[in-house]
């Protein structure tokens, strides 16, 4: 991104969106177009009912989002935060299309091997380490084996809460509130 900001002008510009400055919120976006249509691209298929422009107008509804629920004080970069949303919203459009279409789901890690995409492990065992990768990665060991399996179904498989507990052999509330207190430790552990 070579219009990127700065973590102060991000949170200056965040804290403009909250009070509804539409202006600030189209000079926070436009930094990360050339991300969007990244993401988009890695996760279209071939003879998809969608475009790739569709995918990244739903990226920029996850960011507009994920911009209103922001909180700095946290300590987390926008782009960490934000990119969870992105994705979701993609792949909610990709879902929706799929319904209609029968198309595949594919996550932006997915090799074509696995219709659920690569495991948590997988994925933060990857290349090009970040600083917030690496931080990721120590906050989730601290987590319990079910939390971390519960993380990883999801938001690296992408699985409703339903799907969630029917894998962890659980009610749907008990994967709710497992889930919730997984999210409040990771939150700690990051801040």
């Amino acid at each position: 991104m070579s219009e990127s900001l700065g973590m102060y002008e991000e949170n200056e510009l965040i804290a403009r969106i909250q009070t509804g400055d539409s202006d600030a919120l189209c000079e926070l976006l436009k930094p990360y177009q050339a991300l969007l249509h990244h993401l988009a691209r890695r996760l279209l298929v071939p003879a998809s009912v969608m475009t790739q422009e569709e995918l990244v107008q739903a990226g920029y509804v996850g960011l507009i989002c994920a911009a209103r629920r922001f909180d700095a004080r946290k300590g987390v970069r926008f782009i960490t935060y934000a990119v969870p949303w992105a994705l979701g919203e993609m792949r909610g459009a990709l879902r929706s299309a799929s319904g209609q279409s029968g198309m595949r789901m594919i996550s932006i890690d997915d090799t074509g091997e696995e219709p659920q995409g690569r495991p948590l492990e997988e994925t933060l065992s990857g290349s090009g380490l970040s600083e917030e990768r690496v931080a990721l990665r120590l906050a989730l060991d601290r987590l319990t084996p079910q939390e971390r399996r519960l993380i990883d179904l999801r938001f690296f498989e992408d699985r409703t809460q339903k799907e969630a507990a029917v894998l962890l052999q659980k009610s749907q509330g008990q994967v709710s509130r497992m889930e919730s207190k997984a999210l409040d430790r990771l939150r700690a552990l990051l801040s």
